[in-house]
């Protein structure tokens, strides 16, 4: 069962909930003056055709059809001379039609709850973020036989429902100017993402946290050094499997950024992780004759095994971005970093992307952009909650923005994606997508 918005107390939801609104107050000052509020709504609906929606991976078993889409948002702010509030509450919803398979998801409805808090002193800057989701995996997951449906030769009976992430998270954040020159800062990251039919689409429920601490020092106008140290968790769990993954993972890292003229910037920041792995709850183990099962010496009974591992991995990134006038931005990125996974471990994900943003004229612009990402889990044996041992994924990005006044705009988009899987086998499912939008934007209260 989906879990709402109002949770019990003493739930995982319940604590984030507390959590949330703790820190709110935490980070506001104890006599807040007036705040001036500003709410812009924003609206937008379309039609689009899609070659693969259900995703599969067989092109012979493709099934286009037509979607039609809308989103609905809020964009608040509140801001006194030192405090800004923000919010973006959104809904997202579509409807797939057309199609002749029965065997996929043709409806799903987003929800998103963010809110962010600053407070700035004179030297000083407190951040927190946090908030809720719910987005759908877009799959059409099978739970059983519809009992109130009996089987009937040739005819899909099985009860399925759509599947859905959920995920709270919270993300305090503190920088301090030591001098002129030296920034120091902390940064914690909490997420906590469950699947509603978890149980039955094998992704995994985490935990995922980390905690960074860094210092910056400018060396000049043009460029600036930084270091880093940090530390995640992640802990991961699948309903009606005993199977855990508790990883951690800790690293160093130094960068250093330098403005090659006033419009262009070249990054590079590279560094060394490790992570641990310890898998409890196997069956068996692997060895070079096969697999065994695992036998308590104190007991003489077999037991469930656990397995630990530990991976050194290089991390980094090297980025170049130019802004040519108010028209043009040009962004180039090539990255490594870990990251948690629904898969049942962290993954180190490798990403290439580049992309472009040109205004032709206040009322016409665009934006081209391309991604490559692959990923693998850190250590073999994290693999062992997983479906997905390696992945690579593709993805083109064409749009096109058309201002017809100050609130009302037409948009399409085209987007290309591909996602190569290893499961014992390689296979890939790409799609096409098509879309035209009309999109209204509000002019704000003030």
């Amino acid at each position: 069962m989906a879990r709402y918005f109002e949770s019990k107390p003493g739930s995982r939801a319940g604590r984030a909930d507390a959590w949330l609104q703790a820190a709110v107050l935490a980070l506001l000052p104890a006599s807040v003056p007036a705040v001036t509020w500003d709410y812009v709504p924003s609206l937008s609906a379309g039609a689009g055709y899609e070659t693969n929606p259900g995703g599969t991976s067989s092109s012979d078993l493709e099934d286009d059809g037509y979607v039609t889409s809308g989103t609905a948002a809020l964009n608040i702010t509140g801001e006194t001379g030192t405090t800004r509030i923000s919010s973006r509450p959104e809904l997202q919803g579509a409807i797939y039609s057309g199609t002749e398979d029965q065997y996929r998801d043709d409806s799903y409805l987003n929800y998103i709850l963010p809110v962010s808090v600053s407070e700035s002193w004179q030297r000083a800057l407190g951040s927190f973020s946090g908030g809720y989701s719910r987005i759908s995996t877009r799959d059409s997951i099978v739970v059983g036989l519809d009992p109130n449906n009996p089987p009937r030769p040739g005819i899909d009976t099985t009860n399925r429902r759509t599947e859905y992430q959920e995920r709270w998270y919270l993300a305090p954040s503190f920088r301090y100017q030591v001098t002129p020159k030296d920034i120091v800062g902390i940064s914690i990251n909490y997420d906590d993402v469950t699947y509603t039919e978890a149980e039955f689409s094998f992704r995994t429920d985490y935990i995922a946290s980390s905690a960074e601490l860094s210092w910056d020092r400018s060396l000049s106008r043009q460029s600036t050094v930084s270091l880093s140290a940090n530390v995640s968790s992640f802990e991961a769990t699948r309903p009606g499997s005993p199977v855990e993954n508790d990883t951690l993972t800790y690293g160093l890292s130094a960068g250093y950024e330098f403005a090659l003229t006033p419009a262009a910037t070249l990054g590079l920041t590279g560094g060394a992780s490790r992570s641990e792995v310890k898998i409890k709850g196997l069956p068996f183990i692997t060895t070079p004759i096969g697999p065994l099962p695992c036998l308590d010496p104190v007991q003489n009974t077999f037991v469930l095994c656990t397995m630990e591992g530990t991976d050194d991995n290089f991390l980094g990134q090297v980025f170049y971005r130019q802004r040519a006038g108010e028209s043009i931005t040009t962004e180039f990125r090539l990255s490594r970093s870990i990251e948690p996974n629904s898969d049942g471990s962290q993954v180190t994900l490798d990403q290439l992307s580049a992309f472009l943003t040109k205004d032709f004229s206040p009322l016409l612009s665009a934006r081209l952009g391309a991604r490559y990402s692959q990923q693998d889990a850190v250590v073999s044996r994290g693999g062992a909650l997983s479906n997905r041992f390696n992945r690579n994924y593709y993805s083109v990005d064409a749009a096109l923005t058309r201002r017809l006044n100050r609130t009302w705009s037409l948009r399409a988009q085209y987007t290309f994606t591909d996602d190569e899987q290893t499961q014992g086998f390689t296979y890939s499912v790409s799609n096409h997508r098509l879309y035209l939008y009309v999109q209204y934007t509000g002019l704000g209260s003030h």
